[in-house]
């Protein structure tokens, strides 16, 4: 695979298309050394940014929740990520939005920081984000030992760059232990989520999923609560201790790169992907909902 640092093609960078290559910014940077920057991940189905109004409002409330503000409306954001995707010719592919504050000043305190806004897209091969053959066979995930913190400990509902570092340690431990990926506990030893994705239960037909008390709210996550609902299954949102993973018969992971992604292996507690009904209707239909060929009606807001 190419460095993302040596690729070809546009960037959308503080409100114009730059040669890719251009698209830099300083070494001192506040974004950098105190992670003042936020992100969001978006996929392209036929050419179609998904969910994309959804995705930028996030971005949004997450420079809020750091203390800033955006200097794109979000219109003009949704205008640039059509534009990139358009400008590369994307049909399946995945969006990369960030913002950041900038170089004025290298402090803790960045109240006078510019504010900085970037938009790039690219093709994805398969097996990006897991094997090709994962949605039949599934995936094996083994708990972290770190834990996602309090939200009266840190900004957890903002998708920050720093919120990811748990991520990404506990993800490399669990690839040198030969799983696929990590499951986090919260500060009170309850699942949460992955490194990168949101997480479901299955247990007689039903669903179950930690609250995100201590994490973003999804929208991949709430694209299944729309499709359960839809299809009548019910839907449990509570704490769920490890012990869980004992009592249920299948899991699955959500999210905008990962889309549904069963598990087969949960530490020691091995599921039957290719038996699981409920893992089988929820793949189907999220399949359908980003194609087109189907709508959810999300909660106080219109179909989808």
């Amino acid at each position: 695979m190419i460095p993302f640092d040596q690729r070809t093609g546009k960037i959308w960078y503080d409100g114009a298309l730059v040669d890719w290559g251009d698209a830099r910014l300083h070494v001192l940077s506040h974004g950098l050394h105190y992670a003042s920057s936020i992100f969001e991940g978006i996929r392209v189905y036929d050419g179609e940014p998904f969910m994309l109004e959804e995705h930028v409002a996030r971005l949004g409330a997450s420079a809020r929740i750091l203390d800033f503000e955006l200097e794109y409306a979000e219109e003009v954001l949704c205008a640039a990520t059509r534009a990139v995707v358009a400008e590369a010719g994307i049909t399946e592919g995945y969006v990369r939005m960030n913002a950041w504050r900038g170089s004025e000043i290298i402090q803790t305190a960045a109240l006078k920081t510019s504010v900085h806004s970037s938009v790039a897209a690219w093709e994805l091969p398969a097996g990006y984000y897991a094997a090709e053959d994962a949605v039949d066979r599934g995936i094996s995930l083994v708990t972290g030992r770190y834990r996602r913190p309090s939200p009266e400990y840190a900004p957890v509902k903002s998708k920050a760059a720093g919120n990811y570092m748990i991520g990404t340690v506990s993800k490399n431990e669990a690839l040198r232990a030969g799983f696929d990926d990590a499951l986090l506990l919260d500060d009170r030893g309850n699942f949460v989520e992955a490194t990168g994705a949101h997480l479901f239960f299955t247990r007689n037909g039903a669903l179950y999923t930690p609250t995100t008390r201590c994490t973003i709210d999804g929208i991949t996550r709430a694209c299944v609560l729309a499709i359960a609902a839809r299809e009548g299954i019910e839907c449990v949102v509570t704490d769920l201790a490890p012990a869980f993973a004992g009592e249920a018969d299948g899991a699955f992971l959500c999210g905008t790169a990962c889309e549904i992604l069963p598990v087969g292996r949960l530490d020691d507690h091995h599921y039957d992907v290719a038996g699981n009904a409920v893992t089988g209707k929820i793949v189907t239909a999220y399949r359908d909902l980003v194609r087109g060929r189907a709508e959810v009606r999300f909660p106080g807001a219109g179909a989808r």
